[in-house]
C-alpha cells in the first residue's frame, strides 16, 4: 500500500491561506482521497519553502510564480483575480470596482518577501508613465500585520482572491476590474523525490486546476464587467 502512495507522510511548505481558493480545495481533496496520508504543513515564506524542497525536508511547496530551482521541476497551478485592498474607512471602500487610474494617487503597501517584487512590478507596470512613478512603500512584514497597517490607513495593497478567507474586519477587498493581472502560483518538489504520495498530491493538482482555471476566468469577466 505504501508504494501505491495510499499511506505513507506527505511534507508541504506553503505561504497561502487555507482559508479558501486552490490550495484549499486540493489540500482538503486530497485528505478525502487519502485518508491514510499524514500531511505535515509547513507555513513559512516562499523563500523558506523553496529551501526546504532543495534540501529534502519538504516534498513540495506552494509558491508565487513559477520557480526556477535546480534539480527541481515546477508546475504552474493556479491564477487568481487581483483585488485592491482598502481600509473600510477609505472612500472606495463602498465601490463594486476600481480601474488603475483611481489608484493612481495612493500609497501601495508591499511586502518585503519573495512575493513582494511581483506584486511592486504589477503596480509599475499598470501605473508608471512619462514623469510619474506610483508611491510604494516596502514593509517587513507578513502578510496579515501588511492587511492590518491596510487597515489603519497606511495605504492599499493588491490581494488575490484566497486573501478574502482570513478574517480582517477593517479591511475591504475591491475588485479591479481592468488590467487582467493575476497572483499566479505554482508547487514545486525535487525531481528526485521519490515519495509515491508526492505524485498522488501532482496528479490531484493537475486536476484541480483545469476546473479553477474555468472558474477563474468567468471571475475576471465577471469584475471587468463590474466598470
Amino acid at each position: 500500500m505504501e508504494k501505491r502512495g495510499q499511506i505513507g507522510e506527505l511534507k508541504i511548505g506553503l505561504m497561502a491561506s487555507l482559508a479558501s481558493g486552490f490550495l484549499a480545495d486540493v489540500l482538503e481533496a486530497f485528505h478525502f482521497r487519502f485518508p491514510n496520508i499524514d500531511i505535515k504543513i509547513e507555513e513559512a515564506t516562499a523563500q523558506a519553502t523553496a529551501a526546504g524542497v532543495l534540501s529534502g525536508r519538504l516534498d513540495a511547496a506552494f509558491i508565487p510564480g513559477e520557480p526556477r530551482l535546480p534539480g527541481c521541476q515546477a508546475m504552474h497551478l493556479w491564477g487568481e483575480p487581483l483585488y485592491v485592498a482598502v481600509s473600510k474607512h477609505h472612500s472606495m471602500a463602498a465601490r463594486v470596482g476600481v480601474n488603475w487610474e483611481d489608484l493612481r494617487d495612493e500609497t501601495f503597501l508591499v511586502a518585503a518577501d519573495v512575493h513582494g517584487p511581483e506584486v511592486e512590478a504589477i503596480i509599475v507596470r499598470q501605473l508608471s508613465g512619462l514623469g510619474f512613478h506610483p508611491r510604494i512603500s516596502v514593509q517587513r512584514v507578513g502578510r496579515e500585520n501588511l492587511l492590518n497597517m491596510v487597515g489603519m490607513g497606511f495605504g492599499v495593497t493588491l490581494a488575490a482572491t484566497s486573501t478574502q478567507g482570513a478574517s480582517y474586519p477593517a479591511v475591504i477587498f475591491v475588485p479591479l476590474a481592468e488590467g487582467g493581472e493575476v497572483f499566479n502560483s505554482s508547487v514545486v518538489w525535487s525531481t528526485n523525490n521519490v515519495n509515491p504520495a508526492l505524485k498522488r498530491l501532482l496528479d490531484l493538482s493537475a486536476s484541480i486546476a483545469k476546473t479553477h482555471q474555468r472558474r477563474s476566468s468567468t471571475v475576471l469577466e465577471a469584475i471587468q464587467r463590474l466598470t
